[in-house]
């Protein structure tokens, strides 16, 4: 590592608490790539290099201390020369904020590779979600500012999540355990790239109308669960099935979400896309009952990328299926989708379940009720099995086919994808 004594920082900002140097073992300092720094854009937290000292100790340095008075090229050198730099703990939250403002130069850098900046987008956009769904809804101002910052995270990230190459990246999350922020990122981000990728469904009047719709779809990708948030923890995180009431409850998070982001000044797409992601082809999804060409192109493409990541996603209650399983699920016809429907309208009518027990052995009644109880609500657990099952053994009826069909040709064309079964 070259041997100048710098700090990458402008003087005028200059924090005066750090130390050019420090003894330390290496807890008070993160690591972090030296080819994310942008020689365009001065930044406000020192950077350190790490060299051996004793005791268990290491000596960190000062890097760069006048940046104005190097030239760009020199600065570039030098940051491709440097294998690892390091910042301060009391400065993180100056870098963190450095890389929301510096995102769309990171993800376009050629040099840096795509893990690397798949890393860096879905820390940064779960940051984003996190602080979203801590948000305090009942302030006009809150859900303004979620849906800004959203939007500014993806303005700065489209051009990277909508080529059909940054699925190679998304590739590393399939299987993971389900998480609604991660989730969230990820549907996004399908929509983003399929949309990219079958430009010839919309029609676009002016430059710029397709960047703004791809934003607006990532922004749905990421917010379609917002509404999440006004549904019961115990229900949200149950380790088990969710049982029929609770399969309602969860139902209302698309309402929950459009009101939340209602006045917010979110776009036409957008709120579709929220709103409607569960609407079925056949008229049996929710909440409206919406089919076919009722139902929003925008919302349709969110709702194939949803479904597609739920089923690549281990969950509590079941093991995650491949990229080829969850699709071949759901561009299969379903054989028993006549009494899919029917479990289906007991839930959504929350119907009790039809049958009757009766002990006839037992004379003392408190007991013949409690057993009759017990009879009923294991006959109900066994339909919800029974539901999901039979969910698995098809869902085409749920998509446009056109558009699951083309869905499955635009995620095959990333290396990271082996479809050809199915096309």
């Amino acid at each position: 590592m070259e041997v100048i004594i710098l700090v990458l920082i402008a003087e005028s900002r200059l924090n005066l608490e750090l130390q050019t140097e420090y003894f330390n073992d290496g807890t008070a300092f993160h690591e972090i790539d030296p080819l994310s720094i942008n020689p365009d854009h001065l930044t406000n937290f020192f950077i350190y290099e790490k060299l051996p000292y004793e005791n268990d100790l290491y000596k960190f340095r000062c890097l760069l201390v006048n940046s104005s008075a190097i030239p760009k090229e020199k600065l570039v050198e030098m940051l491709r020369s440097w294998e690892n730099i390091y910042i301060h703990e009391q400065q993180v939250k100056n870098y963190r904020e450095y890389l929301k403002d510096n995102l769309a130069y990171i993800l376009k850098h050629k040099d840096i590779d795509i893990v690397k900046k798949t890393d860096t987008l879905v820390s940064l956009s779960t940051e984003v979600l996190k602080e979203s769904f801590e948000s305090n809804f009942a302030v006009a101002k809150a859900c303004k500012k979620v849906l800004e910052n959203t939007h500014r995270l993806v303005s700065e990230a489209v051009e990277f999540i909508s080529d059909i190459n940054s699925l190679n990246g998304i590739a590393n999350l399939i299987g993971h355990d389900y998480e609604t922020h991660i989730h969230s990122i990820k549907v996004g981000w399908l929509m983003a790239a399929f949309i990219n990728s079958n430009q010839d469904l919309f029609r676009f009047e002016k430059e710029g109308d397709l960047k703004l719709l791809l934003v607006q779809a990532a922004v749905a990708g990421m917010l379609h669960d917002i509404g999440k948030i006004k549904i019961p923890p115990n229900i949200l995180n149950k380790k088990g099935k969710l049982d029929n009431l609770e399969y309602i409850i969860i139902q209302s998070h698309t309402a929950y979400s459009a009101s939340l982001l209602f006045n917010t000044g979110i776009s036409k797409n957008t709120m579709q896309a929220i709103l409607y992601h569960h609407e079925n082809e056949d008229g049996s999804g929710y909440p409206t009952g919406l089919e076919k060409k009722q139902i929003p192109l925008v919302a349709k493409i969110c709702h194939i990328a949803d479904v597609f990541d739920a089923l690549t996603s281990k969950r509590h209650y079941k093991e995650p299926k491949t990229p080829f399983e969850a699709l071949k699920i759901m561009t299969g016809d379903n054989p028993y989708l006549d009494v899919l429907k029917k479990f289906e309208k007991e839930v959504k009518e929350n119907i009790t379940t039809p049958v009757t027990a009766i002990v006839r052995d037992d004379y003392d009644i408190k007991l013949r009720r409690l057993r009759e109880k017990e009879m009923v609500e294991e006959e109900s657990r066994k339909r919800i099995e029974a539901r999901l099952k039979l969910r698995d053994q098809g869902m085409v009826h749920c998509f446009d086919k056109n558009l699951l069909k083309r869905f499955v040709y635009t995620i095959n064309k990333s290396d990271s994808f082996e479809l050809g079964g199915l096309l």
